[in-house]
């Protein structure tokens, strides 16, 4: 599959920059996000402004999604790559070494493109809970827009979609802590003069978003965020 990436480097840049767009997706989805706190108008207007660029959003819907399968396939070639140039008594060694992080690395990195889809059913097609997609909400310029506010607050009420979310969110951010160090080591930034540097820095971006994501469905369950009567 896509045979230019055979080359072991070129693997190795397409991993680091895919991982680099996916973060910074990450980031920018949970900004939006956050905008539930204040309140359905600005949500719901946000939502609808990612819906005005109309083709554009389905050009970057696109691109996500090849971006995630051009990481996993990356990471699947050169995780093979490393295992047969090593030899046993070496992989032993590393494997007792390694974090949980690092040694769940593949397994996460399916689980969120299977999340993924799944988020996706879920609030931006409606198939997952169909009954509360076409609310609608009159935003205070007149507009009529899709009530993007009480779909997350009725899909967070479900205990299933919060425990899902929340293994999933937490397998994001486990593969985050350890992906960012090794982005730098495959740029061949490696020394013990910024090594721990950059893994508490991982660390600390990964806590940062699990702490973002999970602030929504705790703040429904805690009754923080809670439906209003502005949707129709």
């Amino acid at each position: 599959m896509l045979g230019f990436l055979r080359s072991t480097i070129l693997s190795k840049i397409v991993m680091t920059v895919s991982g680099a767009a996916i973060v910074g997706f990450l980031i920018a989805h949970l900004t939006g996000n956050l905008l539930i706190f204040g309140g359905p108008e600005k949500i719901n207007a946000y939502g609808q402004g990612l819906r005005d660029l109309g083709l554009l959003l389905l050009f970057l819907r696109i691109g996500l999604v090849v971006t995630f399968v051009l990481h996993i396939v990356t990471s699947i070639y050169l995780a093979d790559k490393n295992r047969t140039a090593r030899p046993v008594s070496y992989t032993k060694k590393k494997s007792i070494q390694s974090t949980i992080a690092s040694r769940t690395m593949f397994f996460s990195g399916l689980t969120i493109l299977t999340f993924v889809v799944y988020h996706l059913l879920h609030f931006t097609y409606g198939i997952v809970q169909p009954e509360f997609y076409h609310g609608e909400y009159i935003l205070h310029d007149g507009r009529t827009v899709p009530d993007i506010y009480s779909m997350m607050i009725h899909g967070f009420q479900n205990p299933f979609i919060v425990i899902t979310y929340l293994l999933a969110v937490t397998f994001v951010c486990l593969h985050l802590s350890h992906a960012i160090g090794s982005a730098f080591q495959t740029l061949g930034i490696n020394h013990t003069k910024y090594n721990g540097i950059i893994k508490k820095a991982g660390m600390g971006l990964a806590t940062i978003l699990w702490l973002g994501y999970m602030s929504i469905p705790f703040g429904i369950m805690a009754g923080v965020l809670k439906l209003t009567n502005g949707g129709h």
